[in-house]
């Protein structure tokens, strides 16, 4: 089959739900009303802290129950895409790193010291960041994706929105199933549950899987030491118990832990072009392609250090509800303990030029407190509410020198062509062999030996270890007026206050070559200092090389990780800060089928530290010796992320609910848009004037009322999210963003769902079940280079199956990614290869069937 087919598959489907639906209701408008057989089902949510109908609340926000997504095979976060309109989730150096965007708008970057854009909130507790909300979630009730800023509610890192996770609550009534699942890859997963009474007042639930996978990469693992042959495995259990305590009816306490541990290998990076390096990494035992012609959809890949991410995360949370009669008091309690350990290949080929072991990761350790009072007071719905967060995280990192490391760094300063030629230089700053330039002998400095000038290994590998924590309060207040039977005004409003506090213990390999430089150019090593241009110029024409190369070449010889001016300036790092969000909005219920609303609403991202090394800071290189001086701040902090957001909708059902449709319009003005970029030697963080995100959200739901098991559910988005125009940084990766559209932000999004379900015997239900989702083409790297863009391309996941009638047992097969779409999904600079570029690949066509039975 052709992509053309597939494409026009999709949208045939998109129109068959969002066109032809219409002109079925045109259609009998223009008739006499008939009776339908069926109508769509009403939607609880709790998008405002209150269960109301989907179609009463005054904001874009989509529900998928448990059905739909057991069916479209959701059981994380990035598995939402292909239902939800204007959302997109990926991850990139592992999964822990996965960032979700709605709007366009996400946090870009591997960086902790970043918060989410988009929360993610899990029956009514907030995930630090959103790869800490990824993995298993379990039994779901539904899953809501709340679209614009969510602050006054949910609070701060909510600036572009909220997917919020409700699991399934235990219940008195005993029940329970279990699966078993087999699939391509040596994919097997297996997985159950059981609920019921354990007392007169008392249920409970316990929820356990475990699923393994092999690879999608073939790896050649070369020299070693790696000995895992594929890539992007999994490996994962999960357990989940609760307890659903009511002692009486007014009231009730749920307690919920989990536990999860992963033992996996996780992400390598395909060359997609490469450069005049390529050839240097390939003598050193990579074999990256030179002629232009890489098939990185091949998914043979070479790496000799290992990407092990261990990750083990548990969590306790207590829900009460106590009814006061006035109002009900809600408290949610809960501590949560999440570690990471994550190794690294880091150059990204076979070559052993730079890794990290398992000995680098994160760990976050948070408390949260929330208690909230709601009640009603004549038309007024009230709710006001405190919330209290304590969160401490460490960060460990390291950047070890590989065996190959000083020859790679000789051959790529010296065009390829001098694999001694650091020594050499390191020797020559050391002897005195450049003292007419300025540059004596140095005491007691002995010649070193090829590959010892910057050696393998070293102290480093115990690596740099930042410790961050952060202490938030906040109060808000929500409140709904119903003016008349038909038009509500809604206020919201709160205050956030956040202390951070922030510091870091840096630890310096032993390198002659940078102790050699630092001696004779200071430690800031302030090359374009006066005095050292002076000398450098003279030293320059002498080698036979321009002063701008030879700087180049001294500062790659001293990158970040080797610098130990880091340990001289210290990092203890303080910032408080406060912030004022809310929301305003007005909908008036035209009919009992018919709202319409308008909202103005404000949002906010917290600011925080930069916890890396770096020597950027925005458009301009880190002047170290003014920090020295005490002239200069350590330039570690980034200011808070605002958003203005302007919405207006009309939500609506037609022909006795056989056909439901939503529109939303919306503008988002966001002030100081923190952006991460990595250049191929560092992350340096940007606080970008404006970036806006406007467009429209169209979003159908249809029960042919003729063709009963007949469900159609689609969406059309249109996303035009961009930076605005400022003025010249002197910085290339920055300049070059002016106007243009965010990364990882298509400008257009389809998402279409067709269920069918029909009986083929007394006993026995056919069902087949087919998602879609088409996204216009994006670039997918930071800086917007031409080489991470990606085209438009499409994915369909597939379920056909029979099952009983009473539901006992089912028989399902399934694929995802049916068409084996080809697409990156975060493309970046290849580490230390000018003009080369590196991607993180969408995973390939996997298929499987499932086993299921319920009692």
């Amino acid at each position: 089959m052709t992509n053309r087919f597939y494409r026009a598959s999709l949208l045939a489907a998109a129109s068959t739900i969002v066109i032809s639906s219409a002109a079925y209701a045109q259609g009998q408008a223009d008739d006499a009303p008939v009776q339908t057989r069926r109508g769509v089902d009403e939607i609880t949510v709790t998008a405002q802290k209150r269960e109301q109908s989907l179609q009463d609340v005054p904001l874009a926000v989509a529900a998928y129950d448990e059905d739909l997504l057991e069916k479209a095979s959701v059981r994380d976060i990035k598995d939402l895409i292909i239902l939800s309109p204007s959302l997109n989730v990926t991850s990139t150096s592992n999964e822990t790193v996965t960032t979700a965007r709605i709007r366009g708008v996400g946090t870009v970057g591997d960086n902790p010291g970043l918060e989410s854009s988009v929360g993610i909130v899990i029956d009514g507790v907030i995930r630090n960041r959103n790869g800490v909300g990824f993995g298993d979630l379990g039994e779901i009730e539904r899953i809501e994706v709340l679209r614009g800023p969510q602050g006054t509610l949910f609070g701060k890192n909510t600036s572009a929105g909220l997917i919020n996770v409700v699991t399934k609550k235990p219940e008195f009534e005993f029940s329970g199933y279990g699966e078993v699942e087999y699939g391509n890859y040596d994919n097997i997963g297996v997985a159950g549950s059981v609920t019921g009474p354990l007392g007169e007042n008392v249920a409970g639930r316990l929820y356990v899987a475990h699923r393994e996978r092999d690879g999608f990469y073939d790896v050649d693992t070369g020299a070693g030491p790696r000995t895992a042959g594929s890539d992007y495995d999994r490996d994962y259990t999960t357990v989940r118990g609760q307890l659903l305590f009511e002692p009486s009816e007014t009231f009730s306490v749920r307690l919920v832990g989990d536990y999860t541990d992963r033992d996996e290998n996780c992400c390598l990076g395909v060359t997609i072009n490469s450069q005049s390096t390529a050839g240097i990494v390939n003598a050193l035992g990579a074999s990256i392609p030179t002629n232009g012609n890489e098939d990185p959809f091949s998914f043979d890949d070479n790496a000799n250090r290992g990407t092990e991410q261990l990750v083990e995360e548990w969590g306790v949370s207590a829900e009460a509800n106590w009814d006061l009669g006035f109002g009900t008091l809600t408290s949610i309690t809960s501590w949560r303990d999440w570690d990471a350990q994550t190794a690294q290949d880091t150059d990204f080929t076979g070559a052993d030029i730079f890794y990290r072991t398992t000995d680098a990761g994160y760990t976050f350790e948070t408390f949260t407190q929330e208690f909230r009072l709601a009640g009603q007071a004549g038309a007024v719905d009230w709710l006001i509410g405190g919330f209290y967060a304590n969160e401490d995280l460490q960060r460990r990192d390291q950047l070890i020198n590989g065996a190959a490391y000083e020859t790679y760094i000789s051959l790529l300063l010296s065009g390829g062509t001098d694999p001694l030629f650091v020594a050499n230089l390191t020797n020559g700053f050391g002897t005195g062999a450049f003292a007419p330039f300025g540059f004596p002998a140095l005491p007691g400095f002995t010649p070193v030996a090829p590959g010892q000038a910057l050696p393998a290994g070293g102290a480093n590998a115990a690596g740099d270890v930042y410790e961050q924590n952060s202490e938030s309060f906040a109060v808000f207040t929500h409140n709904v007026w119903s003016v008349t039977d038909r038009l509500d005004l809604t206020g919201g409003l709160r205050f956030t206050m956040e202390d951070k506090s922030a510091e870091a213990d840096f630890v310096t390999p032993v390198s002659p070559a940078c102790s050699v430089l630092e001696q004779q150019f200071g430690s800031a090593l302030a090359y374009t200092a006066p005095q050292n241009i002076s000398r450098i110029v003279p030293l320059a024409g002498a080698l036979g090389v321009t002063p701008t190369d030879a700087i180049t070449a001294f500062s790659v010889m001293c990158l970040g990780a080797q610098r130990s001016v880091f340990n001289e300036i210290g990092f203890d790092q303080d910032r408080e800060e406060d912030e004022v969000t809310g929301v305003v909005a007005a909908n008036y219920r035209f009919s009992d089928d018919l709202m319409g609303y308008a909202s103005y609403s404000r949002g906010y991202k917290a600011g925080g530290f930069n916890l890396d090394r770096f020597n950027q800071a925005g458009a301009n290189a880190v002047d170290f010796q003014a920090i020295l001086d005490g002239n200069a701040e350590y330039p570690a902090q980034f200011e808070e992320e605002v958003v203005d957001a302007y919405e207006a909708g009309v939500k609506s059902e037609w022909f006795d609910n056989a056909l439901r449709l939503n529109l939303s319009l919306f503008y988002q003005d966001f002030s100081d848009f923190q952006l991460n970029t990595f250049n191929g030697l560092a992350f340096f963080v940007t606080s970008v004037d404006e970036v806006t995100s406007k467009g429209f959200e169209l979003e159908a739901l249809f029960l042919p009322p003729d063709i009963e098991g007949l469900t159609l559910q689609g969406s059309v988005a249109y996303n035009d999210a961009r930076y605005g125009d400022f003025a010249p940084t002197g910085t290339a990766d920055v300049d070059a963003l002016s106007g243009k559209q965010l990364s990882l932000a298509p400008n257009w999004y389809v998402n279409s769902s067709i269920d069918y379900e029909t009986p083929v015997s007394a006993n026995l239900m056919a069902l087949f079940h087919l998602d879609g989702r088409w996204v216009s083409e994006y670039n997918t790297g930071s800086d917007l280079d031409r080489p991470k863009q990606q085209e438009g391309f499409f994915l369909f996941n597939a379920r056909v199956g029979v099952q009983t009638a009473d539901e006992r047992w089912s028989l399902e097969g399934w694929v995802q990614n049916l068409a084996d779409e080809e697409y990156y999904q975060v493309g970046f600079d290849a580490p230390l290869q000018p003009g080369s570029h590196n991607a993180f690949l969408g995973a390939p066509r996997t298929y499987g069937v499932t086993l299921r039975s319920r009692f």
